[in-house]
């Protein structure tokens, strides 16, 4: 059982979720996304979750979402649950702790909402309920990190990831450095941990070595 009382269970989680098809705005298990919610039908969308589960769903969209289009949406997303909100000159200010991450199985139709609904199926996930038992050679991605850093220049030291726990570490990473669109979706589409964990350092040594040749 879980120390924290709000965390929920793969089989306590909705398999119908609101989504935020948010461009560059990317949730990962046990990080935090700060979002501003300005457009009306969003809006609605954060007061409806507030008013039932409170868990929505991140995707990317393939191409910029708006008003008039509907953009076809990545295969994988992130369920995250409101743990924050705040209302401000007509807009909300939100705050998502990631849980799990998930496969979009379909889009449902309702036509009495003007934002999108999406099937999730979170079991090929299951180990982002168990990130705990996961154990990463330290050494391997802190060197990878630190050749990382100094080639783009990053006020960053690995040493101050070691007062993070283990489980947090790799999802933290991920959330925090400044890589593509397209690389945090190849992070999020690595199903399993140790997969998570060779995408990560691959992505950080890759763009160390593009940089010092």
């Amino acid at each position: 059982m879980s120390d924290n009382l709000f965390d929920v269970t793969m089989v306590e989680l909705p398999t119908i979720l609101p989504a935020l098809p948010f461009s560059g705005s990317f949730l990962f298990p046990g990080t935090k996304l700060n979002l501003r919610i300005y457009e009306m039908r969003y809006i609605r969308l954060v007061f409806n979750a507030l008013a039932s589960s409170r868990i929505v769903g991140v995707v990317q969209p393939k191409e910029q979402d708006g008003p008039l289009r509907t953009p076809a949406l990545y295969h994988v997303g992130c369920a995250g649950r409101i743990s924050s909100f705040t209302e401000a000159d007509n807009v909300l200010l939100i705050t998502l702790t990631g849980i799990s991450r998930f496969n979009v199985v379909r889009e449902i139709e309702h036509a009495n909402l003007t934002y999108r609904n999406v099937e999730v199926d979170f079991k090929p996930f299951a180990d982002d309920f168990a990130l705990k038992k996961f154990k990463f050679d330290k050494r391997r991605l802190y060197a990878a990190l630190d050749r990382y850093a100094y080639s783009n220049n990053l006020d960053f030291n690995s040493s101050g990831l070691k007062q993070i726990p283990d489980e947090q570490v790799l999802m933290t990473l991920a959330g925090l450095l400044p890589f593509s669109a397209a690389e945090k979706e190849a992070l999020l589409e690595a199903v399993t941990p140790d997969k998570f964990f060779d995408t990560l350092v691959l992505l950080l040594e890759m763009d160390a070595s593009a940089i010092n040749n």
